[in-house]
């Protein structure tokens, strides 16, 4: 049973008045493989791991979720009459599909996505995501009046991405790891933190190092599909235009440091400089 056949099923059943969020189709996509299997039915839904959780790989089906950065609403151009398959394999299938929209109604987007990441290939995509939770919080209305928005944990958790970053099977990304590190604990330690900063650095980090996680963690795409996937020309592009987005970065935290350090000489020259004149003229 091909995706689009699939995903024309999960929107035959969602029972609900708002549509189906992207992201929720990817991962629901995602559970009904193991579903369909269950059922003794063959699935092709090629997915590939990215940013925040899989991601099915719908280019050249009839399932169009609009691409990685498209807010576009989820269409499908078939409908549950249009699959040419015996009654019996629709009928498991509905089956499969009902229990899996049924997890997401238990669990939430937020729920199943935590139950995604257990499946996770690598450690460190667990701690980014609890630092995306974190952040996010920090970064909203009722954290606002909160005296270190969540600092402690947020630190906490940028050592562990650190301890936890498979350097040995990504060793050309070390250096992007740490210039983020610097970013955020320059950010961190600042006395004007701001979320919303940090979230700048941690979404550029990780979508970096996710380019090249989602070319090596799939199910048998080629690098060329994910490009498509991804609405990219080229994966080594956007992977330069993000480091120089890390680089400029750390440049200007340089420089607003050097500036900070000037003026706070200053500031220390005018306290001790009347003292030094005072003992000089007495």
């Amino acid at each position: 049973m091909s995706t689009d056949e699939v995903a024309a099923l999960l929107l035959d059943e969602y029972d609900s008045e708002v549509s189906l969020p992207k992201k929720a189709l990817h991962k629901l996509l995602y559970f009904a493989k193991d579903e369909l299997e269950s059922e003794r039915i063959t699935v092709d839904i090629p997915t590939f791991w990215y940013m925040y959780g899989t991601m099915a790989a719908t280019t050249g089906t009839d399932l169009h979720t609009g691409g990685e950065l498209d807010d576009a609403e989820v269409h499908c151009d078939i409908t549950v009459d249009d699959i040419d398959r015996p009654d019996g394999t629709v009928r498991r299938a509905r089956r499969a599909v009902r229990r899996t929209l049924e997890r997401y109604y238990d669990l939430g987007l937020e729920g199943l996505t935590d139950r995604m990441y257990d499946d996770a290939p690598y450690a460190v995509q667990r701690h980014y995501r609890s630092i995306d939770k974190q952040l996010e919080t920090a970064d909203s209305e009722q954290m606002t009046l909160s005296f270190d928005r969540n600092v402690g944990a947020t630190r906490e958790t940028v050592f562990e991405i650190v301890e936890s970053f498979p350097t040995e099977s990504f060793p050309t990304y070390e250096d992007d790891l740490h210039i983020w590190y610097r970013l955020m604990s320059t950010e961190l330690d600042s006395s004007r933190y701001e979320p919303a900063q940090a979230k700048k650095y941690s979404k550029v980090f990780w979508r970096l190092f996710c380019l090249e996680l989602a070319v090596r963690e799939n199910d048998g795409l080629t690098r060329e599909r994910i490009e498509q996937e991804l609405n990219l020309t080229s994966i080594e592009d956007a992977k330069e235009q993000l480091r120089s987005q890390l680089r400029d970065w750390e440049r200007e935290k340089a420089k607003a440091n050097a500036r900070d350090d000037q003026t706070t000489r200053r500031a220390a020259d005018a306290l001790v400089l009347p003292h030094v004149d005072f003992e000089v003229l007495g």
